[in-house]
């Protein structure tokens, strides 16, 4: 299923919920329930896929508005909208009575909309949809200030442990925080601040230059590429060894891991480790930020790249991950019996789960 597919699916689902309803006594707020549902994914999808990194101030009507400059017709661009404003006033204003069939109406116009705008090919939305492996992590910000930036640690929460186990660390200017902070609330997974803590936990949190605590409950691959888009290279660059990611052992793993995932994801044809290997490093540096020139990023690419090449191709699209096998406090979730097993780091089970060992 590609992500065209998984949207117009998604108007389908609103379509026989709205049509449910003629045969039904309902209120208004059931219209508004299924508007909302919908248009909440439909923004994100044009956000994401669509126009893929667009910024997180822009709004659901500026990125429509953008499909004139990619050569999307006004009719299209004006059933998209009405959607927009049906969506908005829902969502916006909860004593707007709402009309069934004027609803059907307009999501029908939109779905049609969205089926032309997808015969274009335009952005993301031909790729495959990737499989969300999601988990609760805890992200937290502490200043730097003498040398303006501010370090990010993400962590799992361990309920038997006293604290948390460090995953990944990127440190970026003191002034991306609040940029960062904004989109990491805007995927809707994360939720900032102290009333989303138990006490004593967020009080473990509190150091000089503590800056902000929060809870992601979302895609582990989203909460990265969104972190690693803020990186500061320059400052990494010229840490101590013990504070840089990339001489971190979960997040070197971590990011090669899901590096590889993306690869075999999208492969249109086989690769031999070689080729596996390259481009999990070239994926690892440009999405995941991290740097493939170390000798252990690359072994771990390698390692990965070998595991890779002895699953059957037909396999690969099934490929999830990462997961981070129990019972070791650096790792997180994940178990199965082995089916492939490399000299060292990783293992892909029966569930074809590539679990960090």
């Amino acid at each position: 299923m590609t992500r065209g597919d998984e949207i117009l699916a998604t108007f389908a689902k609103a379509q026989a919920d709205l049509e449910y309803l003629r045969y039904e006594h309902y209120q208004d707020d059931d219209i508004r329930a299924i508007v909302e549902v919908v248009g909440s994914k439909v923004e994100r999808f044009f956000k994401t896929a669509v126009f893929p990194g667009s910024d997180v101030t822009d709004t659901f009507d500026r990125v429509i508005n953008r499909l004139k400059s990619a050569g999307l017709g006004k009719n299209t661009r004006d059933d998209l909208h009405g959607f927009r404003e049906l969506y908005n006033a829902s969502k916006h204003d909860p004593l707007q009575a709402l009309s069934l069939k004027a609803t059907i109406n307009i999501v029908q116009k939109a779905r049609d909309a969205m089926k032309s705008l997808l015969t274009s090919g335009i952005g993301n939305t031909s790729l495959p949809v990737t499989k969300v492996v999601s988990k609760t992590l805890w992200v937290t910000a502490y200043d730097v200030l003498h040398q303006g930036v501010t370090e990010v640690y993400v962590s799992v929460p361990w309920p038997d442990e006293d604290f948390a186990t460090h995953l990944d660390i990127v440190w970026i200017k003191a002034s991306e925080w609040d940029p960062l902070r904004n989109e990491l609330a805007a995927t809707g997974s994360t939720q900032i601040g102290a009333a989303y803590f138990a006490p004593g936990v967020y009080k473990k949190f509190h150091e000089d230059d503590f800056l902000e605590a929060a809870e992601w409950n979302g895609d582990y691959r989203d909460l990265i590429q969104i972190l690693s888009k803020y990186e500061d290279r320059s400052t990494t660059g010229k840490l101590i060894p013990s504070l840089r990611r990339d001489h971190m052992g979960t997040a070197v793993l971590s990011a090669v891991a899901l590096a590889g995932v993306d690869v075999v994801s999208n492969a249109e044809q086989a690769m031999t480790p070689e080729q596996l290997t390259n481009a999990i490093l070239k994926r690892a540096n440009e999405v995941y930020a991290m740097p493939d020139e170390r000798p252990w990023v690359k072994e771990a690419a390698g390692h990965l790249g070998d595991l890779l090449s002895q699953v059957d191709f037909k396999q690969w699209s099934d490929l999830i991950g990462p997961f981070w096998k129990p019972g070791n406090p650096s790792h997180g979730t994940g178990t199965g019996s082995s089916k492939y097993r490399p000299p060292v780091h990783y293992e892909i089970d029966d569930m074809m789960r590539l679990v960090i060992t």
